[in-house]
C-alpha cells in the first residue's frame, strides 16, 4: 500500500509535461476547498440561529404540557394534583387558560390568542422574552398583558399607553340575540405592560395575561385549558412523560417541548439539509475537475505507467496509484477549506466579531458541530474517490509502450 501512496504524492507535486494539468489541479483542490469552506461556515449558521429560536422557545413554551382528550377544559382537582405531585421529576405546576378572542385598540380590532397564567408561572424565564416594557399581569383592580410582537404592531400598541385595550367573546351562558349584539358578548379590558418576541406564529396571535381575567372574560370560572410542568434539572423530559403517563392513564395528554413544537425543528431540519444538498452539488460540480486533472495525467504518465508494469507492478497496483492521486486532490483541498472555516467559525463564536442590529442578540449566532466537520470531510473524500474511478480503471489498462 505504502507504494501507491508515494507514488501519488510524487505525482500530485512533480513537474507535469502538460502545464495544463498542474492549473486545472489546482483548480480542482481551490472548488473543494471554496465548497467545504461554504458547508462548514453554512451549517454552522443554522445551528446558531436553531439554538437561539430554540432558547426563546424554552422560555415560552413548558417542558411538558398536559391536557385533556377530548375536552377543551378541566378542572385541577386534588386528586390530579395529588398524582402529579407524586411524580418527583415535577418542580412546578401552572395552570393555564388558552382560547381565541378578538382583541380591539383604537380604531384597529383583530383576532388574538389570549394566554393566561396563574401565579406559578414562570415569570423570570419568560421575562427574558420581553423586548419593551416588562413582565406585569396586574391584579383584580388592574388587568395588565404582555403582547406578542407581531400583535402590537397589527394593533399599534406600544406598553404604557393609557388607552385600554378591549378583549371580547361571545357569552356561553346566554343566546345569541340579532337586536342587541352586545349583550351576547363577554368584554374585559386591560392595558399593554410589555411586548415579548418568540417567533412569528406566536408573536402574531398570543397576549399572556391573568388566569383571573382569561377566566371572568371566557366565562370558565376555575377551568383551564393545560398544565404546564417545570422539571428538575438534567431530567429527560421523555421520561418524565413516560412515569406522568403511567400514573395520569391515557384520558391525558401529555407533551414534551419538543412535540408542542415539531413543525418549527422539522423545518430547520429540512432546509439544513436541503442546504447541505446544493452545496454537496457544488463539490461534484467541482470534482469533475479533478476527471479532466486525472484523464491528462494518466495520458501524460503512460511512459512510467509502462515502466511500473514492465518491472512487474500488478493493474490494481496502478488503479491505485490513481485512485490515491485523485483522493489527495480532493482531500487536501477540502481539507484546507474545514480548517479555514472551522477558524472563522470559531473566532466568531467566542469573540463575536460580525454583529447583528436591532436584533435580540449582539453577535451573528453561530456553532460549530463535530458531525458537521466528519460529514463535510466524508462528502469531499467520497466524492474525490468516485470521481477518480474511471481514470484509474483507464490507467490501470493502458499497455507497455516503448520506452526506447
Amino acid at each position: 500500500m505504502r507504494l501507491p501512496l508515494f507514488i501519488a504524492y510524487r505525482y500530485l507535486f512533480s513537474k507535469k509535461k502538460v502545464n495544463a494539468i498542474n492549473i486545472i489541479t489546482g483548480i480542482a483542490m481551490l472548488g473543494f476547498g471554496v465548497g467545504a469552506f461554504a458547508m462548514i461556515v453554512v451549517l454552522s449558521t443554522f445551528n446558531g440561529f436553531e439554538n437561539l429560536v430554540e432558547g426563546m422557545i424554552n422560555n415560552y413554551d413548558p417542558e411538558l404540557k398536559i391536557t385533556a382528550h377530548g375536552k377543551k377544559t378541566f378542572t385541577y382537582t386534588d386528586e390530579l394534583k395529588e398524582k402529579i405531585e407524586a411524580v418527583e421529576d415535577v418542580t412546578r405546576v401552572s395552570q393555564v387558560l388558552e382560547e381565541k378572542v378578538v382583541i380591539k385598540y383604537d380604531q384597529h380590532q383583530e383576532i388574538a390568542k389570549i394566554k393566561g397564567v396563574d401565579r406559578e408561572f414562570d415569570a423570570d424565564k419568560f421575562d427574558s422574552l420581553v423586548v419593551l416594557g416588562e413582565f406585569n399581569l396586574g391584579d383584580s383592580s388592574r388587568y395588565l398583558g404582555v403582547f406578542g410582537g407581531g400583535l402590537s404592531s397589527k394593533l399599534n400598541l406600544f406598553p404604557g399607553s393609557q388607552e385600554l385595550v378591549t378583549v371580547f367573546v361571545p357569552r356561553r351562558d346566554v343566546e345569541y340575540n340579532p337586536l342587541n349584539p352586545i349583550a351576547s358578548l363577554s368584554t374585559q379590558y386591560l392595558r399593554a405592560s410589555g411586548i415579548f418576541l418568540v417567533h412569528e406564529e406566536i408573536d402574531n396571535e398570543v397576549f399572556v395575561t391573568s388566569l383571573e381575567f382569561a377566566q371572568n372574560l371566557l366565562t370558565y370560572p376555575n377551568e383551564i385549558s393545560s398544565l404546564e410542568l417545570s422539571l428538575q434539572p438534567g431530567v429527560d423530559p421523555v421520561d418524565a412523560k413516560e412515569a406522568l403517563q403511567a400514573v395520569l392513564g391515557p384520558q391525558w395528554s401529555i407533551k414534551t417541548r419538543r412535540e408542542l413544537n415539531e413543525l418549527i425543528y422539522k423545518i430547520f431540519s429540512s432546509e439544513k439539509w436541503f442546504t447541505f444538498a446544493i452545496l454537496a452539488l457544488v463539490l461534484v460540480i467541482s470534482s469533475f475537475n479533478i476527471f479532466g486533472s486525472l484523464i491528462m495525467l494518466v495520458l501524460d504518465k503512460k511512459k512510467d505507467i509502462g515502466i511500473l508494469k514492465s518491472m512487474g507492478a500488478q493493474s490494481g497496483t496502478i488503479r491505485r496509484v490513481f485512485m490515491w492521486q485523485g483522493s489527495y486532490i480532493a482531500i487536501i483541498g477540502g481539507g484546507v477549506g474545514i480548517i479555514l472555516a472551522s477558524i472563522l467559525v470559531l473566532s466568531q463564536e467566542y469573540f463575536g466579531w460580525l454583529k447583528m442590529e436591532n436584533a435580540m442578540v449582539e453577535s451573528y449566532p453561530i456553532e460549530l458541530l463535530s458531525k458537521d466537520l466528519l460529514l463535510t470531510f466524508a462528502t469531499v473524500s467520497i466524492l474525490g474517490y468516485l470521481i477518480s474511478i474511471y481514470p484509474a480503471l483507464k490507467a490501470s489498462k493502458t499497455e507497455i509502450v516503448n520506452i526506447n
